[in-house]
């Protein structure tokens, strides 16, 4: 008692700062009765505080005692002064451009501080520890860097053409990356497109300001991440298994289709695979190192899905589902392990309190993409019941076997992959479902656990209760656990073998690294061989918009563009707007064709789909002297992708 009294009056005037720093907040955000009180209680705890050390200071001992205490509060008051300023200004109903950077600026500084904070210690005697581990695990690590080198290769190379053509919402996030870099947004925690937060459009606008707003760098940004999952997919399989099943899963994720496709379109659902992974991984490292420095590291990582694609919030449930399995597996787990309870709370609250702070003043735009896609979010499963005389159980069955069986047996059709195979291949399947059965059979350890919760979560929720299995899109989640998993059925396999003598240990790794090999060959082989030249990817819309976009990036400024695409395509869409924004672009369709008149002096470009071809032989009668042809599609060389007519009058 003697000690927390002490402790109390050396915080005292701390947090009488803070206190102060929120009643003045306040007050300029016209909160008048919450920061007056904030102000008096700050002024009277000052004042008194500091009187009563002046007339009591501390011993020399008790110094001593908080000397390594105080720095560290003082640290944490900082944090929680910047996050009390991230959240207000955030909500704050006046808002500006000022605010807007001071909400940004604390948020970051908030994180940063709270990472540093936990791990000041170890940073400072770091140094000469992590030499030796590097020394120790050298080879290991030799062998990481050639995956990730290989990873990132396979999602860069020939990044423009491939997947091919570029879709619209693509072309979205690079226009919203746009608006970061010419100041159009300056409030980081709106949404923008696709109710997306505007934080989820940064790493594009990082992208674009070094590398030019291109497709490629549009699409770099996804490649990236998708490299950071491969390799926390390693650290995580290391951690949970051991080195050789961690090296086996990254192998496989880097060149697993799935997964290499969404790390090669400029789409965010990669970011799920990469948050799930680096989350998992520390709280994994702090089961078994139990130390509550992992965990606020985990929940700092978690905090930040709220601010990405609306699919990765699912990383939440499955860090409520992980600590409730903790809590009951342990009887003690709450009474003796809170701190880490309490750590991962805290990291997770700093991390996403001013994204959180914006959806509860728009709870619509929270769940407005859960609304249009979850079963019981719509009378979606209604209408199924009353059109087809299905039963709810038959139609949810159904929908089951189209999530699952996507990986091991059926098609992907559509929803951005549409890939005639399955996610696995035959090995690959094989493999899986053997890592699948001894999880299940081991499903009482943490790990086991854990890898059976990353998988059948995002199916169930991304999949199963959502609409148009199989959800490409929605299911990047499960992608880390199929890799880990895949590497465990390698690795107990073998490991069978083993104990029976039908191989030596020494032929393991030579075997594993032959298996990575044969799987790395099918995947890659399918993926950036077969898939491109059948353009499993096509898409008329898209493609027509990626074609005209260039052909009118390619004319001069002043060159008015008209759109003949009823009733499918338009002036607006928004790959027209990212690579030629500078063209006026107009709709012309049957009505306004009989009106139209082009200005003297005017060059007009026009362009008309197959249907509308019958509008550029009256435009060119009207307006004769042009220069017209014919783009014919890649996909399908016989068929017309569009027809053009450029004409000066």
């Amino acid at each position: 008692m003697k000690h927390q009294r002490l402790f109390v009056k050396a915080i005292a005037p701390i947090l009488s700062v803070v206190l102060l720093l929120a009643g003045i907040t306040l007050l300029r955000a016209r909160f008048w009765a919450a920061g007056a009180g904030c102000l008096f209680f700050a002024l009277a705890g000052f004042a008194f505080s500091v009187r009563l050390l002046e007339r009591s200071p501390f011993s020399s001992d008790e110094m001593e005692l908080l000397r390594p205490w105080v720095p560290r509060l003082v640290m944490w008051a900082l944090i929680a002064s910047l996050t009390f300023l991230s959240v207000l200004y955030v909500a704050d109903n006046t808002k500006s451009v000022e605010t807007d950077r001071m909400a940004a600026i604390a948020f970051l500084l908030s994180i940063l501080l709270g990472l540093t904070a936990v791990w000041w210690d170890s940073l400072q005697s770091s140094g000469g520890v992590l030499i030796g581990r590097v020394k120790t695990n050298r080879r290991d690590i030799g062998i990481l860097v050639l995956v990730l080198l290989g990873a990132f290769l396979l999602r860069a190379v020939d990044l423009p053409a491939h997947p091919y053509p570029w879709s619209g919402d693509e072309a979205s996030i690079g226009i919203e990356a746009r608006r970061i870099l010419d100041g159009t947004v300056t409030n980081f925690f709106d949404a923008g497109w696709s109710s997306q937060p505007n934080w989820s459009f940064v790493p594009t606008a990082l992208t674009q300001a070094l590398l030019g707003q291109t497709i490629f760098a549009v699409r770099l940004a996804s490649a990236i991440a998708g490299t950071l999952a491969v390799l926390f997919v390693v650290l995580a399989g290391r951690e949970m298994f051991n080195p050789a099943v961690g090296l086996m899963a990254g192998a496989f994720l880097a060149a697993m289709p799935y997964h290499l496709h969404f790390s090669r379109i400029g789409v965010s659902n990669v970011v799920d695979s990469v948050i799930s992974s680096a989350m998992f991984w520390l709280i994994a490292r702090g089961i078994d190192k139990d130390d509550a420095r992992y965990y606020y590291s985990a929940g700092a990582v978690a905090g930040l899905s709220i601010y990405t694609y609306a699919g990765t919030r699912l990383v939440l449930i499955l860090a409520f589902l992980t600590f409730l399995f903790l809590i009951l597996r342990q009887r003690n787990y709450l009474s003796t392990l809170w701190k880490h309870l309490f750590a991962f709370a805290g990291g997770t609250a700093i991390s996403a309190a001013p994204q959180a702070a914006f959806f509860v003043r728009h709870p619509d735009i929270f769940i407005g993409r859960l609304g249009q896609e979850g079963l019981f979010l719509n009378d979606w499963l209604a209408g199924q019941i009353a059109a087809t005389g299905k039963g709810a159980l038959e139609i949810l069955f159904e929908q089951f076997t189209r999530t699952t069986l996507v990986f091991i047996a059926s098609a992907a059709p559509g929803n951005f992959f549409n890939s005639p195979q399955p996610y696995l291949t035959l090995l690959g399947s094989i493999l899986f479902l053997a890592g699948m059965a001894y999880a299940f059979a081991c499903i009482s350890e943490p790990s086991y656990f854990i890898l059976i919760n990353w998988f059948w979560v995002p199916v169930l929720f991304g999949g199963i209760l959502t609409l148009n299995p199989p959800a490409n899109t929605r299911m990047l989640m499960t992608t880390p656990a199929v890799a880990i998993l895949l590497g465990l059925g390698a690795f107990k396999i073998l490991e069978y073998l083993q104990k029976f003598n039908m191989i030596s240990a020494r032929w393991i790794a030579p075997i594993l690294f032959s298996l990575a090999s044969i799987l790395a060959y099918q995947n890659i082989r399918f993926y950036m061989v077969e898939y491109p030249a059948n353009y499993y990817f096509e898409n008329a819309n898209g493609e027509y918009a990626m074609e005209v976009g260039q052909m009118v990036e390619a004319l001069e400024e002043d060159v008015q563009v008209y759109i003949l695409g009823e009733p499918r395509l338009f002036a607006e869409f928004p790959t027209f707007l990212f690579i030629a924004p500078d063209n006026p672009r107009t709709n012309l369709g049957a009505a306004g064709l009989l009106a139209f008149d082009l200005p003297p002096g005017q060059t007009a470009a026009f362009f008309a789909i197959p249907e509308n071809r019958d509008w550029i032989a009256e435009i060119s009668r009207k307006y004769p002297g042009g220069e017209g042809g014919l783009v014919f599609r890649k996909p399908k060389p016989a068929e017309i992708l569009f027809e053009y007519y450029i004409v000066s009058r």
